[in-house]
């Protein structure tokens, strides 16, 4: 295992004379991020990130722009160069991005309409509809229906906006839209084709019947390459906006979930991988599809899978109160660590205050889109600094659940890694440390657009598979946790969240509680 990458620098010469480094462009929901990893150290020496916007439309829509995704990859990529880079010497370029989105595209490579996140909301009815057929989707997807998936979205289309669908020949997901603009060729990789809801993950193909379910041809559907399959080159306009050299393979990629387990070391059994980001995906190596209330998903450079639960709104609920804060005048220097420093004004299990950080609803242990967020136990004493904590370890808390429930499906869990953005939040990680058995590690660099680098690197042959790419690049450090006493305070807020989470479940089924939106959403 290497050392932790430190941060790039702007000398390095080493780029002009070596052809060993491998670039990783990973799609996100808020933003796009490259890394250029050195292959023979795994150390990351240029990164860049820039973000772009998402429309909120009515009804829970949640779309954006694909032309966005490009212009935020060249900055990005741009960034990951540095003063002094050559960037004719990468080896190859692999792609990771968002999915269950439902990008259209026309005979003239146009998007017929912006694209569908996983995080759009609006297909409420139609997931009512296609789980009369729940049996047939978890037979051959070994998933469930939820929201969040491509299927319902298309079905949603179809009743919606025919005249969309009409007009287009192709749908893709998000790092395929990216690779186009590369390489002017279209396809998906196995793994984000098993995220849809409409292939069959057993017999490794499309599936008409579910395509008709969804009132949608299954001739839209791309076509279907490894991970790490080379697919094609870096264009002459691709390269000029990129810096990229033309004729640098590209590797189809795989979902940001399947690139962010291949980032952290997902590679053997026994491990757990906490990756929160906006969202929280929560993972651990499963060998075959085993249907439940979880989520199964294709592995990176592997025939085999990953067992996944979701925390909808991990980060996406820290975002909402460091605003909320913002606007009462609570901005600290520290910039994003702003709501780490106000929550560590406070006690470990903020004074009895408890936050259900349920903004889109549930994934573990049961989906359920109908329960809401709250705060409980609030008192005239709490302030900022307990409101704050509250929903730092509100999220760890959730996260947790999560890492039980998706130990329970693979046999048990060994070791916890944590990666993500909240991973750099000191009060969400000690939280998460005291409430586990088993050793917690950091993972040290962003793990969906590593994983995307390492997929690059095993198409280029730089390492043989998975497990010796990992040895090389996935760099992590041990979690100690808090003390006895500081342990004994989270454990206890535990037990107070996991009862607030059961209560607010049931109370968002009471018709009383039920709002307007929610309401018309069940219509």
């Amino acid at each position: 295992m290497t050392a932790v990458p430190g941060e790039p620098t702007s000398h390095r010469a080493g780029l002009r004379t070596t052809a060993d480094l491998v670039l990783g462009i990973d799609v996100g929901t808020t933003g796009v991020k490259a890394l250029l990893v050195d292959v023979h150290t795994g150390v990351t020496v240029g990164r860049g990130y820039c973000a772009y916007p998402s429309q909120l439309v009515s009804k829970g829509g949640h779309e954006q722009n694909p032309l966005d995704w490009w212009n935020a990859a060249v900055s990005a990529v741009k960034q990951a160069w540095g003063e002094n880079a050559e960037p004719a010497f990468v080896r190859a370029v692999g792609l990771s991005g968002h999915m269950h989105a439902a990008v259209l595209v026309d005979e003239r490579d146009r998007w017929v309409r912006p694209a569908m996140t996983w995080a759009d909301r609006r297909s409420a009815a139609q997931v009512r509809r296609l789980r009369e057929h729940e049996s047939l989707f978890l037979q051959r997807c070994a998933n469930p229906v939820v929201e969040a998936f491509t299927a319902p979205k298309l079905a949603w289309l179809a009743e919606h906006e025919p005249d969309s669908l009409g007009r287009a020949i192709r749908i893709v997901q998000p790092k395929d839209a990216l690779r186009h603009r590369l390489t002017g060729t279209w396809g998906t990789d196995v793994t984000d084709a098993r995220g849809t809801l409409l292939y069959d993950v057993r017999r490794n193909q499309w599936d008409a019947d579910l395509w008709r379910l969804c009132g949608v041809d299954s001739e839209l559907a791309p076509s279907v390459d490894g991970s790490a399959d080379i697919v094609a080159t870096v264009t002459e306009e691709a390269g000029a906006q990129t810096g990229l050299l033309p004729g640098t393979p590209v590797v189809a990629g795989a979902s940001d979930v399947a690139c962010s387990g291949l980032g952290a070391g997902l590679v053997r059994p026994g491990t757990v991988y906490v990756n929160a980001g906006t969202a929280a995906q929560i993972l651990a190596p499963l060998d075959e599809p085993i249907a439940g209330s979880h989520f199964v998903f294709g592995r990176a450079a592997s025939e085999k899978y990953l067992a996944m639960d979701s925390v909808y709104a991990a980060g996406m609920s820290v975002q909402w109160a460091e605003t909320l804060f913002d606007e009462r005048g609570h901005r600290d220097a520290a910039g994003g660590s702003r709501m780490d420093h106000l929550a560590s004004q406070d006690r470990p299990g903020a004074g009895g205050a408890v936050c259900v950080p349920s903004l889109l609803g549930t994934s573990a242990p049961d989906h359920d889109p109908l329960v809401r967020g709250a705060f409980v136990g609030l008192t005239g004493e709490h302030g900022a600094a307990s409101l704050a904590r509250a929903v730092l370890e509100g999220v760890a808390y959730a996260c947790a659940a999560a890492v039980d429930h998706v130990g329970r499906v693979v046999g048990g869990a060994e070791q916890v890694r944590v990666g993500g953005g909240l991973a750099r939040s000191s009060v969400w990680v000690a939280a998460i440390a005291a409430v586990q058995d088993v050793p917690v590690e950091r993972v040290a660099d962003d793990s969906s657009p590593l994983g995307a680098a390492i997929l690059a690197g095993l198409g280029a042959g730089a390492w043989s598979d998975a497990a010796e790419a990992s040895d090389v690049c996935v760099a992590t450090t041990s979690v100690r946790p808090p003390g006895t006493g500081a342990v004994r305070d989270y454990r206890s807020a535990r037990q107070r969240y996991d009862a607030a989470a059961r209560a607010l479940a049931v109370l968002s089924h009471d018709p009383s509680f039920t709002t307007t939106q929610d309401a018309e959403e069940d219509l």
